[in-house]
């Protein structure tokens, strides 16, 4: 009989808390509110912490340009929304058919912003062929050329955990062999606030007036080799984005309370969840659904209920003391539109506790598990989008030489 080899555990313990840096995946060809899809799988022969979305295109100005967004607070431009909402996707050895992350461009850069402090995704803008200058507005002159570049991350483990638990919650890949892919929704310049008249027709390649917008993907993996990483019994994150409208309140006219916005999925456990408020932008291309403006007023009192029994942040007229817990926990001041109910984190500046989420991996079908809010501001235009962040399996680390199956 062969002995499994010993594993050092110190070395392991220190190399999951490093990772190599962005490394090249695949390209992507930007196509106007299309579905484009990596055409074959992502490497899986090691663990991945973050993946990257790496965009760069030219939108060209009519004669009679238009005025463009100036996006979210949070992240000063409306670029982003280009991404009009990604997957990942996948076939997992013991889980089955996956789809761990389901979330909108914006909305994914604005989770980022939101959860670390002083952070805004990196975007970039040249016009007329000029120097490309970070946090640059995109130029509303006429005819004139607007190059741009920005960067998307997308992490795989719930945001705040200690660097030595990120590991044991980021995607292993030889739990998804030859079977991992990202399908990307896109947009088009209406997203950016401006009609196709107005703007430029098509995105091209950036640089030039012609070909295709690029969107690279990039991986981040941390510094294990495969008989370190085959230590890790490893869970799997799930970040998925549920879009609905709040038509009770819409359809009444008037303000209400206790509204349905979203039923939430059991079977896995819940870290926390985000829920966005505001009116949508007008006159976008068919398809095309981005947020004109942020507000708290139309959602007032977000919490989540199973069995018609609030669970947490129980308010009792509204959601800012809540918003003002949240900024304390991530060192961000909220601003309007955006309400997280988190069930992992503490106040101050140490890590979350993913051992601590709620375990709706016990609650089934039949359990009435969702969020609710009370309506304050009704009108057509208004729209609300959910987000909730899951975990599937138990992480740990195993003993030298043990042979426990993934999750």
């Amino acid at each position: 009989m062969s002995t499994a080899p010993k594993v050092n555990m110190n070395a392991l313990v220190s190399r999951v808390t490093r990772d190599q840096g962005p490394e090249f995946e695949q390209t992507l060809q930007f196509s106007n509110t299309t579905q484009v899809s990596t055409p074959t799988s992502l490497r899986t022969d090691r663990k991945v912490r973050i993946y990257y979305f790496h965009m760069r295109g030219r939108i060209t100005n009519s004669a009679a340009p238009g005025t463009y967004s100036t996006g979210p607070v949070l992240l000063g431009t409306p670029l982003f929304r280009l991404i009009q909402q990604f997957t990942l996707r996948g076939q997992h050895l013991r889980y089955g058919s996956q789809t761990p992350i389901i979330m909108r461009g914006e909305t994914a850069a604005e989770w980022m912003a939101l959860m670390n402090p002083n952070y805004i995704p990196r975007f970039s803008v040249s016009v007329n062929g000029g120097a490309l200058t970070q946090g640059l507005a995109l130029s509303n002159t006429a005819s004139a050329t607007n190059d741009f570049d920005f960067s998307l991350p997308i992490p795989l483990y719930p945001q705040g955990l200690s660097p030595s638990d990120q590991s044991f919650y980021s995607l292993h890949g030889p739990d998804w062999p030859g079977n991992l892919y990202f399908d990307v929704n896109t947009a088009d310049v209406t997203a950016l606030g401006v009609t196709l008249a107005q703007g430029g027709t098509n995105l091209t390649a950036f640089g030039s007036a012609t070909g295709n917008a690029t969107i690279d993907i990039l991986s981040v993996r941390p510094l294990v080799g495969k008989q370190l990483a085959s230590q890790i019994r490893p869970g799997v994150t799930f970040r998925i984005q549920n879009t609905s409208q709040p038509t009770a309140a819409v359809s009444t006219g008037s303000a209400s309370t206790g509204v349905k916005i979203a039923d939430l999925t059991v079977g896995k456990d819940t870290t926390r969840i985000l829920v966005k408020a505001g009116t949508q932008l007008a006159a976008t291309s068919g398809g095309v659904i981005v947020y004109g403006t942020l507000v708290d007023t139309i959602l007032t009192r977000v919490v989540i209920a199973m069995d018609n029994r609030q669970l947490r942040f129980q308010n009792s007229n509204a959601n800012t003391t809540m918003q003002d817990y949240n900024a304390l926990a991530y060192g961000r001041t909220q601003p309007a539109g955006y309400t997280f109910i988190d069930l992992i984190a503490g106040s101050g500046t140490g890590s979350d506790n993913a051992k601590a989420a709620f375990q709706s991996s016990q609650l089934t079908a039949a359990r009435k598990f969702e969020c609710d809010s009370d309506i304050g501001v009704v009108g057509a235009t208004q729209i609300a989008e959910l987000i909730q962040e899951m975990l599937l399996g138990r992480p740990a680390l195993l003993q030298a030489g043990a042979t426990t199956p993934s999750a």
